[in-house]
């Protein structure tokens, strides 16, 4: 735990998470659009032990920006849709809704690779971050879909309290590849929760300012939640013949053994999203599914997404 004296320093979408006085520090957070961010759920329990406070959705933290924004903070309310704590993939996350929008580009998400080299700016003893390079070496960790990052042996530094929460970002580049949520006893080991099994609950860049006037992030999570209840979806050989059928791009990016609920949030955000083809995904469903009720449902729900009336 660090007191807190801000200090001017290049803008970065990496974001501090305080107590709710704003006093003490408890780890990082990554900004993710102009009024999101996302963190550990550890860090959200953490920031509110001894306030009486459940954490949870609803629940709030104090945000604020020592690098390049001095004097900013919000308050960052967990949303409904986004909290992951141990009973369900990806088993340590949380988003928050800022009250106010951070004045800096929110981070570029991008899909790890084995091997890559990747570096991590966290909050251990420093009020404005320390840095450690390392490499991702695949997944392990005690849950299922975390990667592995091996810190540099010759480094200074190591993966210490404070540094929950950072994004990994690629080392000659700034894409944000996941979320540091463990690390070993002796600092030279951590886990990240990877970008793609975090449900993007939170509105892109590419809509954001229609988002709130047409309800495109509540359609967005309708489409998802009504996804789960398709026989597609739910059979695990259902759901690899639909994987195999997507385009290559979404296939890239998502995983067929991932939870119900994480590979529909996915699928609808980024077909919709990224690559303006949910329209597709829906016909691929559609064959699939064979005009059962709940595709029908799948559809009323992605109606505002296609620009069409529901039923």
């Amino acid at each position: 735990m660090s007191h807190l004296a801000p200090r001017p320093l290049a803008p970065d979408w990496q974001l501090r998470v305080t107590d709710r006085g704003g006093t003490a520090l408890h780890g990082a957070a990554v900004l993710v659009a102009s009024g999101y961010a996302i963190t550990c759920a550890h860090v959200v329990r953490e920031a509110l032990a001894g306030s009486g406070v459940p954490a949870g959705p609803g629940a709030a933290v104090r945000l604020d920006a020592p690098r390049g924004l001095p004097g900013w903070e919000a308050a960052a309310t967990v949303v409904a849709d986004g909290w992951w704590w141990e009973e369900a993939a990806p088993w340590d996350a949380a988003v928050l809704r800022l009250d106010q929008p951070a004045p800096v580009p929110p981070a570029a998400p991008a899909r790890y690779r084995v091997g890559d080299r990747v570096r991590v700016l966290g909050f251990p003893r420093a009020e404005t971050g320390l840095w450690v390079t390392g490499r991702a070496t695949g997944t392990g960790g005690s849950r299922f879909g975390y990667v592995q990052i091996d810190v540099d042996s010759r480094a200074g530094f190591t993966v210490l309290p404070g540094f929950s929460g950072s994004g990994v970002r690629e080392e000659r580049g700034n894409a944000l590849l996941g979320l540091l949520c463990e690390a070993t006893g002796s600092g030279r080991a951590g886990w990240m929760i990877p970008m793609e099994a975090i449900p993007r609950v939170w509105p892109t860049e590419r809509t954001a300012a229609g988002a709130a006037a047409n309800g495109e992030r509540e359609a967005l999570t309708r489409t998802a939640r009504a996804m789960t209840d398709l026989r597609t979806l739910l059979l695990p050989d259902l759901r690899l013949d639909l994987y195999v059928a997507l385009d290559p791009r979404l296939r890239r990016r998502l995983r067929a053994d991932q939870d119900l609920l994480s590979f529909a949030a996915q699928l609808v955000a980024l077909a919709h999203g990224e690559y303006g083809i949910l329209d597709e995904v829906l016909a691929l469903l559609d064959a699939r599914e064979d005009g059962s009720a709940g595709m029908l449902r799948v559809r009323e729900a992605a109606a505002p997404l296609l620009g069409s009336p529901p039923g």
